[in-house]
């Protein structure tokens, strides 16, 4: 039976392709239909795409289409037409410098971008598209990119921030001191090399959960008694560095440095059980240098960390000593 039944199946698939055969003008009219259903289903499947991404860009607040003709004013946007006073003011924007970024950063002939941020500097948009110088119209897009730019900005702080007391680290130290050095109003700076005395038989006794408090603390007060002229760095563990730019003589260097740490030791440091409280002492050694040496960032830390062992030589048994070593490299 299945034989039969599969060469019957073969006798109809021949009858049709005859009757094909024996009329041309039906299978033409058969092949057009063929291209006509499937030209109108690209179609219709191509407004439906246009559709949706219509639909996106609409939901989307952070991206808006834009035509933007400086001669006559208006900005054309998915959303509406209105004048660039009204748009340029909705956003914030200046439109001298929108239309200046514009023109001196696009052409016609290949999509770039454009970065703008608000008068408030609250917001960051990029515009994406291309000018014509011809007709002074803009046609692209413009993302808001504010999110973007606060978690760069985050990041970028994570880099260059010590996780646990929120100071300057050694990420780039080099760049740091360099161009911190370079906004001296004076030729000289100074750099000191500081840890804490005892640290370890700070641990030891009280935990290294309490160590982190005194870390913090110490940090904090050289935050504290910081101005735009002290630029206090966490280098690992105890050691820290303190850079002084504005420094007219080796005398006032010293005169810094001490009355700095003094303010810093001054108070004791409450631990974590709040009934223990101690005293926090700490080493230095500094260098005054020309601003032009501040290349030389690897020799001052090395010069200034020697000297601060110097000063632990001399240490009282009050934790203060007997001479300072800040002098000229």
């Amino acid at each position: 039976m299945a034989i039969e039944i599969i060469n019957f199946n073969r006798e109809l698939l021949q009858l049709q392709r005859q009757s094909l055969d024996s009329h041309p003008t039906t299978n033409y009219f058969y092949i057009v239909f063929c291209i006509i259903v499937f030209l109108y289903t690209i179609q219709k499947r191509d407004k439906k795409s246009s559709s949706r991404f219509m639909e996106i860009l609409s939901s989307t607040q952070s991206i808006s289409i834009l035509e933007i003709n400086f001669i006559n004013r208006i900005v054309r946007t998915n959303n509406a037409d209105i004048s660039l006073e009204q748009f340029c003011q909705s956003y914030l924007i200046d439109s001298i410098t929108l239309q200046n970024n514009i023109i001196s950063s696009m052409n016609q002939f290949s999509p770039s971008d454009v970065q703008i941020k608000s008068k408030s500097c609250s917001s960051y948009y990029r515009l994406t598209g291309k000018y014509d110088a011809s007709t002074s119209v803009f046609q692209g897009i413009m993302i808001d990119n504010t999110q973007e730019k606060q978690q760069l900005k985050k990041l970028k702080n994570t880099l260059t921030h010590d996780a646990l007391t929120g100071l300057q680290n050694r990420y780039h130290l080099n760049n740091k001191i360099q161009k911190f050095c370079a906004k001296s109003s004076s030729e000289q700076c100074s750099i000191y090399f500081i840890d804490l005395n005892k640290f370890k038989q700070i641990n030891d006794t009280h935990g290294h959960d309490n160590g982190d408090v005194v870390l913090r603390s110490v940090a904090d007060r050289f935050q504290q008694f910081a101005d735009e002229s002290v630029l206090p760095v966490r280098l690992s563990g105890d050691e820290f560095l303190i850079v002084k730019r504005n420094v007219e003589s080796n005398t006032q260097a010293d005169q810094f440095i001490s009355s700095y740490l003094s303010s810093v030791q001054c108070d004791a440091v409450q631990l974590n059980d709040s009934t223990t409280s101690i005293k926090v002492t700490l080493s230095f050694g500094g260098v005054v240098f020309n601003k032009s040496q501040s290349t030389q960032t690897d020799k001052l830390i090395k010069c200034a960390d020697e000297r601060m062992y110097q000063m632990k030589k001399n240490l009282l048994p009050n934790g203060n000593t007997t001479v300072t070593f800040t002098s000229d490299i």
